[in-house]
């Protein structure tokens, strides 16, 4: 885990263009698009300054992290898929300072203990928890299933709702 390094506000971006190609991310996302990067692979982001502090994000490729990031970077030992679904749920937010300005400091984070399960079964958990998150947030994904459910219920429903077989039962013992 490491820090970002400080980036002029007047050297980021608000859109992404030619010349700011890469994700710029500051503690509470990603912040703009910037010139040139600082890390180039499959990396968490942990958001360590503002109102945010303590969100984990994914990021693939190239990026620049602010010095109000946390880049967490995996060992062979770890999943970093399982890692951003273990950090996610453990609310890291509650790690930070109680001032105007919540931070979180890299060796609070540090020093938080979790289990690690064989990297088998992080790999395991991962695949479940990844199809689940892209069924929530991936909306090309999950709406079409979304709405094939829903068709399924409608379906359902109108076949129990129009068969009127249980009120011809009533009425025969009448």
């Amino acid at each position: 885990m490491r820090a970002g390094q400080h980036i002029p506000a007047i050297k980021i971006a608000n859109e992404e263009n030619e010349c700011y190609p890469y994700p710029c991310f500051g503690g509470n996302g990603v912040r703009g698009f910037v010139k040139s990067y600082s890390h180039d692979g499959n990396y968490l982001i942990i958001g360590r300054q503002g109102a945010l502090c303590g969100n984990v994000q994914r990021t693939r490729g190239k990026f620049y992290a602010t010095e109000h990031a946390v880049v967490v970077a995996r060992n062979d030992d770890v999943n970093i898929d399982w890692a951003f679904h273990m950090l996610t749920l453990m609310n890291l937010n509650q790690y930070a300072s109680k001032s105007a300005q919540p931070g979180l400091a890299v060796g609070k984070l540090e020093g938080v203990q979790i289990s690690v399960p064989p990297v088998e079964e992080q790999e395991r958990i991962a695949t479940i928890l990844n199809k689940f998150d892209a069924l929530v947030n991936d909306l090309s994904a999950g709406l079409p299933a979304e709405l094939n459910a829903r068709r399924k219920q409608y379906e359902y429903y109108r076949g129990k709702l129009l068969t009127f077989e249980p009120l011809e039962k009533e009425y025969a013992k009448q």
